[in-house]
């Protein structure tokens, strides 16, 4: 379907584009002094429209999706001042000294040239302009439609799961108490860590963003759940690193997380010397998440590590968030799986 949509904009454009080529040649007599008895004029229109198609496709399809306006709005304008005046002082030139050799024995002042040809080109940029910023428009708000569908479909998800929560956290209360009462601190501790997740889960996730440092402590009591299963005499080890000003910036919730989860439930080997690192910083806004994990050879034909739905439905959430604003390299090794992950939180 898109690409039918995709096809259809390619076949209306071109349509555009020669039904314009079409009536300029048709035309052609009224414009400047190309005379058809001195030959052909199709090369001079030609020429022409290739300059209107370079300006018109770099400012809509290029630059406009490449500038943010909050911030380079001066920079653009400037640019486009440069660019559309040297575009058409380029194709002045050609007019100047090559048309006349092959059409006619008058000339026609280099300045007159440049202007009508610049006046011609600024009315190819607001076409471009008007198109680019539609366009570009069109596209944030079907990735925000996107978005928010990716949200209620998640909502939906916790819906079903949770049926009432408050009941759900009555009981978790009412065992930590027991827990507690009876002395077993384990336990104790293992029901207040699973209550603090869900909590996040369900309510903090409801936000567009939140604090990276909540992000963080829902990290650390994911991570504390984790180190529970291990008993001193297994060989695991988990390096666990966060570094920078967490309380300042924000992220959308639950965007770490499956990456680390991810690395405990494809890398953690009781029976095998497991090392787990785990490190995330944040400075001038710029958020770095690093997770390596050993791979179990065993399991790597049964359960890519690579292709979860978990990992897809964060790329996804990524491309939709932060649209030109991360990378993510995922590298696997023989014996390693790893991934780097950096946010412009900007």
């Amino acid at each position: 379907m898109i690409l039918k949509k995709r096809y259809f904009e390619y076949f209306i454009h071109g349509l555009i584009w020669i039904t314009g080529l079409i009536i300029v040649l048709y035309n052609v007599k009224t414009i400047g002094l190309l005379k058809e008895s001195m030959g052909s004029y199709t090369l001079a229109v030609v020429i022409g429209t290739l300059f209107n198609l370079i300006l018109f496709y770099l400012v809509s399809l290029y630059l406009i999706p490449r500038f943010n306006l909050s911030e380079s709005r001066g920079k653009l304008i400037s640019f486009l001042i440069i660019f559309t005046v040297g575009l058409s002082a380029i194709e002045s030139l050609i007019d100047y000294y090559l048309m006349p050799v092959i059409y006619s024995s008058e000339e026609e002042p280099y300045m007159s040239q440049l202007i009508v040809i610049l006046v011609f080109h600024v009315f190819i940029l607001a076409l471009a302009l008007a198109y680019g910023f539609t366009r570009e428009w069109i596209r944030k708000d079907k990735n925000q439609q996107e978005l928010k569908s990716e949200k209620l479909s998640a909502e939906l998800n916790y819906l079903k799961a949770q049926v009432n929560p408050h009941s759900l956290f009555n009981m978790l209360n009412m065992a930590f108490a027991s827990a507690t009462k009876n002395g077993d601190e384990y336990t104790a501790n293992l029901i207040e860590m699973i209550s603090s997740q869900l909590r996040y889960m369900l309510y903090e996730s409801n936000f567009e963003k939140v604090s990276v440092q909540k992000e963080i402590d829902h990290i650390n009591s994911f991570i504390e759940i984790q180190k529970l299963r291990i008993s001193d005499d297994m060989p695991v080890k988990i390096n666990y690193r966060t570094e920078g000003d967490f309380s300042t910036n924000s992220v959308a919730p639950l965007l770490l997380i499956p990456f680390i989860e991810n690395a405990f439930k494809h890398g953690l080997h009781y029976n095998a010397n497991t090392n787990i690192d785990i490190q995330i910083s944040c400075q001038n806004q710029q958020l770095e998440l690093k997770v390596s994990n050993p791979i179990n050879q065993k399991q790597v034909s049964v359960n890519n590590q690579s292709s979860g739905i978990g990992l897809e439905n964060v790329k996804k959430r990524l491309e939709l968030i932060y649209p030109n604003k991360y990378t993510l390299q995922v590298n696997e090794e023989p014996d390693i799986y790893s991934i780097y992950l950096n946010l412009n939180l900007n």
